[in-house]
């Protein structure tokens, strides 16, 4: 039983000693280091004054804003609807940036996401609107209606549209009926 005692002792000490030495003559292959930034967003804002509304009131305005990105990529305009909803039946703004136009509606779509390339772009804004027959009494002084981030909700389904809408007007020169009626709703 010794014996089975010593060779037990003596197969551990041989295993611990091979990773011992093992791990002594390893090293390493390379290194890394980096920081990860997100992209900066920067603008200025268009500023619309409906001044005093009254039910059944409609109108239409138009302003220019200026983004400017500092990074590629996926870019989202989102339509603030919680400050809209109470007051108005209709409120669309239809947008114009980097040859893609595209509307966003109080009960409708309320966010566009789209690609931009780094620079800075003028964004021309046309609001539509129709006061609701019982408006909710508030005063809203300078508050954003339209924002913009980096990245966006379904980016996946809103670039193969883009793209779908690119390659359409790429080919404009072709005959593609098939592909017009498809993009008709």
């Amino acid at each position: 039983m010794n014996k089975l005692l010593l060779l037990g002792l003596l197969l551990g000490t041989i295993l611990i000693g091979g990773v011992v030495i093992g791990q002594e003559i390893s090293g390493s292959l390379g290194t890394i280091s980096y920081n990860v930034t997100s992209p900066t967003i920067q603008t200025t804002l268009a500023s619309f004054n409906l001044a005093n509304l009254s039910a059944g009131q409609k109108g239409t305005l138009t302003e220019n804003a200026t983004l400017t990105v500092s990074a590629n990529g996926t870019y989202t305009i989102k339509l603030k609807e919680d400050i809209l909803e109470d007051v108005f039946s209709q409120f669309n703004v239809t947008i114009r940036i980097a040859n893609n136009t595209f509307t966003l509606s109080l009960h409708g779509t309320d966010h566009y996401t789209l690609y931009l390339n780094k620079g800075t772009y003028t964004v021309n804004i046309k609001i539509s609107y129709l006061v609701s027959q019982n408006p909710e009494a508030k005063s809203v002084s300078n508050v954003p209606f339209l924002i913009v981030k980096y990245g966006g909700e379904q980016q996946e389904v809103q670039t193969q549209a883009t793209e779908h809408g690119k390659k359409n007007h790429e080919d404009n020169g072709k005959d593609h009926h098939e592909d017009d009626n498809e993009q008709d709703d």
